[in-house]
């Protein structure tokens, strides 16, 4: 056991590089951490901690219930896009949501995933970009590029097969789907409405070039570990500067050279020249999107809000003494008016919640954060601790919400057997929340926690697809069951169960 512990910790330390001396600290502060908590376990009981580890929602019901489901809100629409003579790519395929209340669609959600990732379609079946795509009457597409690694003569081993590239026939194939899903959707509008474009890695490189071909469509950019080395030419390109960018990096990228220095250099002189943009560093991450969607969300919210009009699909410009400032550095926040330094050098941000949430992400979590981050990314160890499904709800929250879920509604008990009951309830998945955690309460005490819908760490949904309904093989007769929404703020609880 002191083997694997001493392992453990001497991997931590070639990663963090700390002194033999502070790496025996630590481990007697887990030594002294396993006991106390031991203790806490034998105090509370096994059984009732694990009640409080969120276990999967189903994927489909259980039972055939008729009762509508309140996670559908919208419907599905896919194409393919076979490549041309003259196209880089192996194949293109496109997952449009639409939302089923809107008439005529204001604009696109366009997120493109990174290079070698196996697919980006389940970017449209994600809750809470639903949420942001609902509020504004948007549609939300995923995309799929996939990779051929053993096609090195055609393609020269690139690891994008060229996509990443526009003008490789990428940006051709974007089109066609969009021709192709207006008809298919009967909403014609979609080759003509304004596009907000997300892209992790290659998919931001991506993302820039569209936006710098197609500025006067695109409303703002989300250009996730990478992105600017289009941008690296003497000239500035004059109509980027009123174009809202949030360059998000990781701190500790492994492509340190190309995407964290070079949007770092790409961003200051970009800002230098007035550019409308913020850069952001998530402590503790590398290459993965982390917990960027927490503040992407609300700042996409914010600017979308600010550039949409009701009667035309004009883009409004941005106010360019309006919105707050961010230092970088000091990770410092003020109004516009009231910043403190050159604001030529700090973050743009469009209001004082996006502000905040910024300083958050950009601030390093505390070394207990750290230390529970590290155990709950090996899986195998939180399985061997009874907690298979523990993953990204054990991690420290890199921005803390700001509001409780609302209490879910609709609350059903069906009694399937003697010892059985069914329930299912409604809830409706929000910007800040997405689909978040449950308890389920049966006569006031906890009898399971489940988990809502998470991401991985390429910001795909997971599990794709849930149903909110628990099955209680314990059930006793004339039982009183709610079920309770909470994040860390808290919980809202709903009416007892009809």
């Amino acid at each position: 056991m002191w083997k694997k512990v001493s392992a453990l910790f001497s991997h931590w330390q070639s990663g963090i590089r700390l002194s033999p001396r502070i790496i025996l600290k630590w481990k007697f502060l887990c030594i002294f951490s396993l006991v106390l908590l031991s203790a806490l376990l034998l105090h509370l009981g096994w059984k009732r901690w694990l009640l409080s580890i969120p276990q999967p929602l189903p994927q489909a019901s259980i039972i055939p219930l008729k009762k509508r489901d309140s996670l559908q809100r919208g419907i599905y629409y896919e194409v393919s896009v076979p490549p041309t003579e003259t196209d880089k790519f192996i194949s293109a395929d496109y997952r449009l949501w639409i939302p089923k209340e809107v008439t005529s669609i204001r604009g696109l959600i366009v997120k493109q995933h990174r290079c070698g990732s196996d697919s980006g379609l389940e970017y449209a079946n994600d809750l809470q970009w639903q949420s942001l795509a609902l509020k504004h009457q948007f549609a939300l597409l995923g995309t799929k590029f996939p990779t051929d690694y053993q096609t090195v003569g055609r393609y020269k081993g690139d690891p994008c097969d060229s996509w990443d590239i526009i003008d490789s026939g990428s940006g051709n194939a974007f089109f066609k789907a969009l021709r192709h899903l207006a008809q298919k959707s009967n909403h014609p509008e979609l080759e003509m409405i304004p596009w907000v474009l997300w892209g992790h890695s290659g998919g931001a490189d991506w993302s820039i070039e569209m936006s710098k071909k197609y500025s006067e469509r695109t409303i703002a950019v989300v250009a996730m570990r990478c992105g600017v080395s289009s941008l690296l030419a003497d000239e500035i390109e004059s109509k980027m500067l009123r174009l809202p960018i949030l360059l998000a990096v990781g701190a500790k990228d492994g492509y340190a050279e190309e995407c964290l220095d070079l949007p770092k250099k790409v961003f200051s002189r970009y800002r230098k020249a007035g550019a409308l943009w913020v850069i952001t560093s998530e402590a503790d991450a590398g290459h993965e999107t982390g917990d960027t969607r927490h503040l992407a969300i609300p700042y996409l919210d914010a600017i979308l809000s600010l550039r949409l009009t009701k009667t035309s699909t004009k883009l409004r410009e941005l106010e360019v003494n309006q919105g707050w400032l961010g230092n970088p550095t000091t990770h410092a926040i003020a109004p516009m008016g009231q910043y403190v330094g050159d604001p030529l050098e700090a973050a743009w941000l469009p209001n004082e919640e996006t502000a905040r949430k910024w300083q958050e992400y950009i601030t390093p979590t505390g070394f207990w954060n750290q230390m529970r981050y590290r155990i709950c990314s090996r899986k195998q160890l939180v399985s061997l601790l009874g907690a298979p499904h523990l993953t990204e709800s054990c991690y420290p929250d890199k921005i803390t919400p700001t509001r409780i879920p609302v209490a879910p509604t609709d609350v059903i008990a069906t009694q399937v057997t003697p010892n059985e009951t069914v329930l299912t309830w409604d809830f409706a998945p929000d910007l800040e929340n997405g689909l978040p955690k449950f308890r389920i309460y049966r006569d006031n005490s906890l009898i399971r926690t489940l988990q809502g819908q998470e991401h991985d760490n390429d910001d795909k949904p997971e599990p794709l697809q849930v149903v909110m309904e628990f099955r209680d093989r314990e059930a006793t007769p004339n039982a009183i069951y709610t079920v309770s929404a909470f994040n860390t703020l808290g919980e809202s609880v709903s009416q007892p169960a009809k």
